[in-house]
This record gives structure tokens, C-alpha cells and sequence, in this order.
């Protein structure tokens, strides 16, 4: 009883007037989790125009922590077939909320509360039997490896910081894909490397191996199943691709001698950026907010395509000149833009 309370129960056993309160506390959490993550990204692109570059860090990493909080925990049923409870989602999103708010003001204790927040979603996904090697759950194996780095990462207070997010795509990559089932001799030494990549990330060796090895893991798919004729996904096809361009992209810069923070910016924009922006943006979040979308850009696919050259103008900027960081700026607010105005056509789903 005590577990159902502070965790949840498996969702087929819970009567369906339980099952629904608790479903609005789960989605209420996401939602504000992922606005507020939103408001964060622009916010942290808006002070770069005013060359605040602390600030634009904490903001963006911050933001990319939150989103990925809220879009696994929208998904926690589905991949574990198990419901929070409505102590367990309060208390992911008073955590959440709580770190990115101390994160941000740079008070020290900040990384306490992160390690909390990530302990407590680790007793979340294990203790309710969210693990094993049937199809469903193995994916949840590197959502499990991407907590633990993001305890490290909140100790170290850096870019690591988006090793969470890379495990969180690679875990909803391979699902959508319809690539679930175990691949041993990849898959175990990567969740188990994962944190200790982590921690040596600062090294450019290691974040080209990391770069590597993440592409190994979610592979390439032979073919794009039926989901991928929706409305919501006509960007994914040519966004999966560019995010795994980006990832080579990534291990030569690293390993040719660019600076470390230039070879970042290619991993956080050019995978990571365009990864969201073609499928948590268009194909998971109009689900969680409870809207849906008449179009998505005007071609579909120029919103990761913007993203993607964006990411490889900041990553050579050096080499020319310093506009180039302008024009990449450029390029991310018009997919912000087009992002807004996609969203803004749709229309508001009654659920509840």
C-alpha cells in the first residue's frame, strides 16, 4: 500500500476513478514541466543577444533538464505500465521546478536538490517494476544510465548536463522506431559507460566517443513505420537524419582540435535542437498539452534543417568571424517562430 501511495500502482489495477485523478496531477506536472522549459529556451536565446553568456548556459541546459523531465514522466505509464501517484508527481515537479529556479540564481545547494530529484525518480522507475528485457522496458534501461549521469552532472554543474537528454532520446528514438528489443553486446556496455563517460566528458576524445557511441546505439532504421505518415511527424524523417549527421559532425570537430564548447554547441543544437524539433515537438508535445496541429512549418522539415545549419555555423564560427553566431541566432529564433505559429494553428483538445 505504502509503494501505491508514494509511487503508484500498475494502472490496470486501479479502479478508473483513481486512475483518472491521478492520470490529471501526472499531465498537470508534464505540462508545466514542459512550459516552463520553453520559456527557458527563449529566454536563454534572448540573452545571448544581450551577451550574458553565463546566463544563456544555465537557462538552455536548464531548459533541455526540464523538457526531458516532463516529456519521460508524460510517458511513465506507457513504458512502465505503471501510474504516479499524485505524491510522486508533485514531488517530481516541486524538484524539477525547485532545481532549475536555484540552478539558475547559482545557489550552491542546487545540485542537492537535483541528486534528490534523481534518486526519487530512480526508486520511481524501479521499485514499480519499470525494467527488464521485455520490449517495453528495456528502453527505460538508458533512461535509468541517463539519471545516474545527470547526478554527476548536477554535482559537476556543466554542460554534462545534457547527457540526461542524449539517454532520454536514444531511449525514445528506439521506440519509435520500433527498435525495442535488447541489442547486448551495444546497449549494456553504453548504459554502463554512460556515467562514466559523463564524468570525463570535458575531454574531447570522450565526447567524440560518446558522439559515436550514441549513434551506434539508436542505429539506423530500415524503414519508417506507418506512424511516420501522420501530420505530427513529417519532419522526423529528414530531422532523424540530420541528428545523426550531426553526431559524426561532433566526433571530427572533437577530434580535429576545435574547441570543446564549439563541438558542444554542435551536439546541443545539431542533435539534440533538431531531435526535439522534429519529434518531442511536433509528435509528443501536442499530447501532452492537448492541442492539435493543422501544420508543422511550411515544408515540414525546415524547422530540424534551420536548426541543423544553425548548429554548424555556431560550431565554425571561429573560423570566420563572430556574425556567424548572429546568423545561427538568426536561424533558431525563425524555428522558434515557426514553431510558435504551427502550434497556434491548431486548436485546444478537451480531455478532461
Amino acid at each position: 500500500m505504502l509503494r501505491q501511495v508514494f509511487f503508484g500502482g500498475i494502472f490496470d489495477k486501479l479502479p478508473q476513478d483513481v486512475y483518472r485523478s491521478w492520470f490529471v496531477y501526472q499531465m498537470r506536472v508534464s505540462q508545466a514541466l514542459i512550459i516552463i522549459s520553453m520559456v527557458s529556451f527563449i529566454a536563454g536565446s534572448t540573452v545571448l543577444m544581450l551577451r550574458y553568456g553565463s546566463l544563456h548556459g544555465d537557462l538552455m541546459l536548464g531548459g533541455l533538464v526540464l523538457f526531458y523531465v516532463g516529456i519521460m514522466f508524460s510517458q511513465h505509464p506507457g513504458f512502465t505500465r505503471v501510474m504516479p501517484s499524485p505524491f510522486a508527481s508533485i514531488l517530481i515537479g516541486l524538484l524539477a521546478v525547485t532545481w532549475i529556479i536555484t540552478y539558475t540564481l547559482g545557489l550552491w545547494f542546487n545540485w542537492i536538490v537535483g541528486v534528490i530529484l534523481v534518486l526519487y525518480y530512480a526508486l520511481l522507475l524501479i521499485i514499480r517494476g519499470g525494467l527488464g528485457r521485455k520490449p517495453l522496458y528495456w528502453p527505460n534501461t538508458f533512461f535509468l544510465s541517463g539519471l545516474i549521469s545527470l547526478a554527476i552532472a548536477f554535482y559537476m554543474s556543466d554542460f554534462r548536463l545534457l547527457v540526461f537528454p542524449v539517454a532520454s532520446i536514444a531511449s525514445l528514438m528506439r521506440r519509435v522506431e520500433s527498435r525495442q528489443r535488447p541489442i547486448y553486446a551495444v546497449d549494456i556496455p553504453y548504459t554502463v559507460l554512460l556515467p562514466v563517460m559523463t564524468y570525463f566528458l570535458d575531454n574531447p576524445i570522450v565526447l567524440a566517443v560518446f558522439s559515436l557511441f550514441t549513434l551506434v546505439v539508436i542505429g539506423v532504421p530500415r524503414r519508417f513505420g506507418q506512424a511516420f505518415n501522420t501530420i505530427y511527424a513529417r519532419a522526423y524523417s529528414i530531422g532523424s537524419s540530420l541528428g545523426r549527421v550531426s553526431l559524426i559532425i561532433t566526433a571530427i570537430l572533437s577530434l580535429i582540435g576545435v574547441p570543446l564548447g564549439d563541438a558542444i554547441h554542435m551536439f546541443f543544437i545539431g542533435f539534440i535542437a533538431v531531435i526535439m524539433s522534429s519529434l518531442c515537438i511536433p509528435m509528443l508535445n501536442p499530447g501532452i498539452l492537448w492541442f492539435s496541429m493543422r501544420h508543422y512549418g511550411i515544408a515540414g522539415f525546415e524547422i530540424p534543417t534551420l536548426l541543423f545549419i544553425s548548429a554548424i555555423l555556431r560550431a565554425i564560427y571561429y573560423l570566420v568571424s563572430f556574425q556567424l553566431i548572429i546568423i545561427s541566432l538568426i536561424l533558431v529564433f525563425i524555428a522558434y517562430i515557426e514553431v510558435a505559429v504551427s502550434y497556434l494553428s491548431g486548436e485546444r483538445i478537451k480531455v478532461l
